[in-house]
């Protein structure tokens, strides 16, 4: 455990000694200079900021659009793409053309849609990625929005609206996209006026899996099956680990950095390396 607050410490300095103007290099850690790990909290991450800022803030009026359109812009996951597409208040045949029709030109072209932070597969189907996406994923969830923003309002449970929604196709399995979308909406008001178990439960993803596998010692494809209680017991420790000047921990936050301590562990010890280089000049 103290292995894997020590990581996420260094990480977090890293972003600090970069935003007070601090010349190269941030870190005196050369696997963190070198490859790219996701910030301790995901609302330092560009991404996450440019959506806060751009998408939700300014939309942010009916909770089941607002969910909606959480999952729109993580299935794409490209600030480029959003920008392009932009909010969507009908999601009827000529939106999802628009979009679609969009989509594959810019493939066409190499401009940027799908993020490569996570893969997004279309999970066996022929059809190219971003038809399934749409089509399959994305329409299904337009038609259940009202009522899983309903479930939130009334349960102020992250918990129980992940339930829900992972019962949709793209949203089922590890619940990793349903956790990648919840994770937003947590902070607009489909869980006004506030999510009551942010903190005591968070869906363990494959990355994080793998993290709690390396801490336990277990082998990595281990099924950690008891994944929230170990997460759960990381968090508690806490204030015995973080530093107190440094910004308040969430669970969720243990869940994303599992994964990122799992890529770190495999440069490490000569397994694997990440696939994006850390671009320090433009980041």
């Amino acid at each position: 455990m103290k292995k894997f607050y020590e990581f996420m410490i260094k990480r977090e300095e890293l972003r600090l000694r970069k935003e007070s103007g601090a010349s190269w290099p941030w870190s005196d850690d050369e696997i963190l200079n070198t490859y790219k790990f996701t910030n301790v909290k995901r609302e330092h991450d560009r991404t996450t900021k440019w959506m806060r800022r751009n998408w939700t803030t300014i939309h942010d009026f009916k909770p089941g659009t607002t969910l909606f359109n959480c999952a729109l812009f993580r299935y794409f996951g490209t600030i480029e793409f959003a920008e392009v597409i932009g909010w969507q208040i009908r999601f009827g045949v000529l939106e999802r053309e628009r979009i679609k029709n969009i989509a594959t030109k810019r493939l066409a072209n190499k401009e940027r849609v799908f993020t490569g932070a996570y893969v997004i597969t279309n999970q066996g189907l022929s059809r190219p990625k971003q038809e399934v996406v749409v089509e399959n994923f994305l329409y299904p969830l337009w038609n259940q929005r009202n009522d899983l923003a309903l479930l939130a309002r009334k349960t102020r449970s992250w918990q129980k609206v992940a339930k829900e929604m992972m019962k949709l196709p793209g949203f089922g399995g590890t619940g990793f996209m349903t956790k990648e979308v919840l994770q937003d909406a947590i902070h607009t008001s489909v869980f006004y006026p506030g999510c009551i178990d942010r903190n005591t439960y968070c869906p363990v993803g494959p990355g994080a899996r793998r993290g709690l596998n390396r801490l336990h010692k277990r082998g990595l494809k281990a099924s950690a099956s008891q994944g929230l209680a170990e997460m759960i017991d990381i968090f508690r420790e806490r204030d015995k680990y973080w530093p107190k000047h440094f910004e308040e921990l969430e669970l969720h936050d243990i869940q994303f950095q599992l994964c990122e301590y799992d890529k770190y562990q495999r440069v490490l010890l000569g397994e694997g390396r990440p696939r994006s280089k850390y671009r320090h000049v433009d980041q």
